[in-house]
């Protein structure tokens, strides 16, 4: 018994020691705010591709990691992390996050096999978000977190913060790498999460576009006509007009400390208050030609956002801009009035929409050329003011639409 009784002591030092040394500490990658827009679009999104950088994922032939990294295990896709010191390699670890309302409980468990010289471990567990609670944020508002760990076994005291969970129109642009910091992670593709081509909202537009006899099919590149092409925008352009959408700027956000972000309407939002800045008209526009199998552009230049679309669907196709800011300069009769307009009259209106949409394409090709060099510079030098937002290639990335549950009018 003698022998037995120092090996208890020992090991109930050991365990003293692990509660004493082992810490936790939550980790976000935007700091305190919450974007339930990048949450929703990206949610399938792997950011990696077939390289595995999570510890307990990793083949031969993934990339080796540095000495200095601190592995992480778990989710590498995730927003939200637990960061551990003082773990001792090959030790079982348990790490779960949880957000009132928000975020059900999620939890890794495994081992993990390799730690820094201080022990330090990332752990991602797989997010379980409530997607629909998320759509539901049109306002900031502060919520619990709750991060939790055991190591062998023994509970790390948890940390409980409070974060801000941002509007849904919040749409980041770029997040920096810390306060003093001047790089930066580019996130300006999430701006085509609001363009829903599959918003039941575009079928009714679509449907004015042709009440209007303007075109008398929406048969995107099929004809192969450049100028079929450009009468199937100008009668989307033309419904939009007869919806009376005046430009309203509205775009600003509450600052966060790390992320630059805009306010963006979704196309119902725009639709029913007829209202739209330069974001928001082009979003609304590159949902409808998006359903019409017209490639879209969101056209990111300092201070301002235009839309661009193709003119046919080959690699050499003439990019064509368009000023949507100038969808209100009409004062045009809506979809109900103009049924009961003369021939003639509708004439005169139809001429007076299109002098406006030439003049828009006309400021829209002018700054394509203006920022031309810039918006097709991939370096990493590029300037993060001015992108070239391609729809489809943010579909092809995983970018998905977010889906507002607003009906139609």
């Amino acid at each position: 018994m003698r022998l037995f009784l120092p090996s208890l002591l020992l090991c109930a030092t050991l365990t003293s020691s692990l509660r004493a040394e082992v810490t936790l500490d939550p980790w976000s990658y935007t700091e305190q705010d919450l974007y339930p827009s990048a949450l929703i679009s990206t949610a399938t999104v792997d950011w990696n591709g077939d390289d595995q950088d999570a510890e307990d994922k990793k083949t031969a032939d993934d990339p080796k990691p540095k000495k200095k990294d601190i592995p992480i295990y778990g989710d590498e896709n995730g927003w939200l992390a637990v960061d551990l010191t003082g773990v001792p390699k090959n030790a079982a670890v348990e790490v779960s996050i949880s957000i009132d309302g928000y975020l059900k409980p999620s939890t890794w468990k495994g081992k993990v096999s390799r730690v820094t010289k201080a022990g330090e471990a990332r752990i991602f567990p797989k997010a379980l978000w409530d997607y629909e609670a998320l759509l539901k944020v049109r306002q900031q508002r502060p919520v619990n977190v709750t991060f939790k760990a055991t190591v062998n076994g023994e509970a790390i005291p948890e940390a409980n913060e409070t974060y801000v969970m941002r509007s849904l129109n919040d749409c980041m642009f770029y997040v920096l790498y810390d306060e003093e910091s001047e790089d930066f992670d580019d996130f300006s593709w999430l701006f085509a999460a609001y363009v829903n081509e599959n918003h039941p909202e575009v079928d009714v537009i679509l449907k004015e576009a042709l009440q209007s006899g303007i075109v008398s099919d929406f048969s995107g590149y099929q004809s192969d006509d450049p100028k079929d092409v450009m009468m199937q925008v100008f009668a989307v352009w033309n419904a939009l007009q007869r919806r009376g959408i005046k430009y309203s700027d509205v775009s600003h956000t509450t600052p966060s400390k790390l992320v630059v972000s805009q306010s963006v309407r979704f196309l119902d939002d725009s639709v029913r208050a007829t209202q739209a800045n330069c974001v928001d008209g082009s979003v609304l526009m590159a949902s409808v030609l998006s359903k019409i199998g017209i490639t879209s552009y969101l056209v990111m230049i300092p201070g301002h956002c235009f839309l661009a679309f193709d003119l046919g669907d080959g690699e050499d196709a003439k990019r064509i801009g368009l000023e949507t800011t100038m969808l209100g300069n009409d004062e045009i009769k809506s979809v109900e009035e103009i049924a009961h307009l003369t021939e003639k009259a509708k004439l005169t209106e139809f001429k007076a929409s299109y002098k406006t949409f030439t003049s828009a394409v006309k400021i829209g090709n002018a700054n394509l050329k203006k920022y031309k060099a810039e918006l097709e510079d991939d370096s990493e030098d590029a300037d993060a003011d001015i992108q070239l937002i391609s729809i489809p290639d943010a579909r092809e990335l995983g970018i998905m639409p977010i889906a507002t549950s607003k009906d139609p009018r």
